[in-house]
């Protein structure tokens, strides 16, 4: 008899090898890094590994004392290789160090094990037009010294030799001071033979006290295209390296008023000036009718808040009776050009001439350091005698102008028609705007006259905003593209409110469908990984646009399906 060669104890003796060989002794957890020197401003990846599969992570915590966590990834391996398996999970982090010098990764504990720590050096490294770097910033301040509440132009220009797919920035809060954006270009620049991108963005400062004003290092977030990724080049994809780009903290020096300058509102600039607006020739000036002067004060780099009431005085022989002031900001490359704009009515109570007295406006002159005044001069007005005689003037108390008619000193109340008619006038009147009253009101409990009303004046809003939709679908902002489309919707289907969701369901498009989501996706999930294309959106848009148009048995509410009160 032929006795087998593996006997029962002999299988599983070799099972019992097996099963020992394959099974891990003791799960560790370990930490690298993808380099262990960086520039300020640079990331690095930390890559956490377990050897063992878990749904749970470490504390990661320790890492935000001297690191902003910028994105965190977790991935589960299990295989077998020659016999023997493996499992693993492993977390990628993204860190931003927030200082530089010498830092420090602290070990990191998970499940009884701990990993190493790992020691980094972060350089301070200046950005400037000689560097090597692909993306750096400059800083520009127009001035080194300045007076409380004068206009300092803050530049930045961020450099690029390669393309960049994206940019923003954080908002800029300087202390002690007000800031207001002026502007936003772009051009091309040579750098040391190099063409460069250049992205220029201006702010106006206003120093709100005197002493030093620190403006502190304002930090940009690009993104440049990564070879590797052939999606890359593509504005909406989120391919591409990350960088992080500082500015330089800036010191200025701030004066006070100068004592000489006396009393009165502080005005520091390089140019005032004053002009006026008459409501119709002054020439055919009458006496008892009102006339419109508007009066204008500008002034280079302050804003129109800054900018005093105009001393207008009533004088002899008229009475003015002044508007609410209207303040206007015009924003340039220059900075800030502040205008206030004060209207008053002047009536004159008799003919003749009668004198406006001139305007006096002081102010700072910032380039020569001395104080200037801008005048409005005198004017002498001509005034025609009124067709019929006027009233005596009014008490100083009385804001009403009253025009009326002379009677003889021998006529009697009696004996004159003009109060009676005057009465039956006023009756006369006030019936009729008691009708009209009830017409209004009659008219706007009827929807229809409303939904009428309202599509007069939304469809020509809406081919521009469609305009608008086509301009920005051109330029790298899916925010703004987004609330561009929303804007154009709401016109199209004239409904005050509508989503993503509600323009595909009423397009009728599948493709729009797609397309809508992943916009919403891009926007509101940093792990997506779909590309839009706004140019695309535009295209199905326009087709949709045409037949839902060609298709309008009349005007109405085209959101009906979705918006029903049934």
């Amino acid at each position: 008899m032929i006795r087998p060669y593996f006997s029962i104890k002999h299988i599983v003796l070799v099972s019992l090898l097996w099963l020992t060989a394959t099974t891990v002794v003791a799960q560790t957890l370990t930490a690298t890094v993808d380099r262990t020197q960086l520039g300020k401003g640079e990331t690095l990846e930390l890559r956490v590994r377990y050897d063992g599969q878990t749904t749970s992570e470490p504390d990661f915590a320790p890492l935000n004392i001297d690191f902003e966590v910028l994105s965190q990834h977790q991935k589960n391996q299990f295989s077998i290789r020659n016999g023997s398996t493996v499992s693993n999970t492993e977390w990628r982090i993204q860190l931003l160090p927030r200082t530089t010098g010498s830092l420090t990764i602290p070990p990191l504990s998970f499940k009884g094990v701990s990993s190493q720590a790992i020691q980094l050096k972060v350089e301070n490294s200046q950005q400037g037009s000689n560097s090597n770097q692909p993306v750096f910033v400059e800083t520009d301040l127009n001035k080194n010294a300045a007076y409380v509440q004068e206009q300092l132009l803050l530049t930045f220009r961020i450099n690029a030799s390669t393309g960049l797919q994206s940019i923003a920035s954080e908002d800029l809060m300087i202390k002690d001071a007000s800031v207001v954006k002026v502007s936003e270009n772009q051009y091309q620049k040579q750098i040391n033979g190099v063409n460069h991108l250049v992205v220029e963005l201006k702010y106006a400062v206003f120093p709100e006290t005197s002493g030093e004003l620190t403006i502190p290092s304002l930090r940009f977030n690009a993104v440049i295209p990564d070879r590797r990724d052939p999606y890359s080049s593509s504005f909406f994809s989120r391919g591409g390296k990350r960088v992080f780009l500082y500015s330089d903290a800036k010191k200025i020096s701030i004066k006070p008023k100068p004592a000489t300058y006396g009393s009165g509102e502080w005005l520091p600039t390089t140019a005032v000036s004053l002009s006026e607006r008459w409501s119709r020739p002054l020439d055919e000036l009458v006496a008892g009718e009102p006339i419109t002067r508007t009066i204008h004060i500008s002034a280079q780099g302050l804003t129109a808040a800054q900018l005093p009431p105009l001393q207008i005085t009533a004088g002899p022989g008229f009475k003015i009776y002044p508007e609410q002031p209207q303040l206007d900001n015009d924003v340039t490359h220059d900075g800030v050009i502040g205008t206030r704009s004060e209207a008053v009515a002047l009536v004159a109570s008799k003919s003749g001439n009668i004198e406006l007295p001139a305007i006096t406006v002081k102010w700072w002159d910032t380039s020569s350091n001395q104080m200037r005044e801008t005048v409005l001069a005198a004017r002498s007005l001509s005034v025609k005698p009124a067709e019929t005689p006027i009233l005596a003037a009014e008490p100083e108390t009385e804001k009403e102008l009253s025009i009326a008619t002379e009677r003889p000193e021998n006529a009697t109340q009696a004996t004159s028609p003009l109060p009676r008619l005057l009465i039956a006038s006023n009756v006369i009147l006030l019936s009729l705007v008691i009708i009209l009253l009830i017409l209004l009101w009659k008219s706007n409990k009827n929807p229809k006259l409303k939904v009428d009303a309202k599509q007069n004046t939304a469809e020509p809003e809406e081919a521009d905003l469609f305009r608008q939709l086509k301009q920005q679908a051109k330029h790298s902002d899916p925010s703004a593209f987004r609330d561009a489309l929303l804007r154009w919707a709401c016109a199209f289907w004239h409904h005050p409110q509508i989503t993503l969701d509600e323009i595909a369901i009423n397009s009728g498009e599948p493709a729009l469908t797609d397309e809508l989501k992943s916009l919403d996706q891009f926007l509101y999930r940093p792990d997506t990984t779909d590309n839009v294309e706004p140019t695309r959106i535009v295209k199905i848009l326009q087709r949709v646009r045409g037949q839902l148009s060609a298709e309008k048995p009349e005007k109405g509410n085209h959101l009906l399906p979705l918006y029903s009160n049934n």
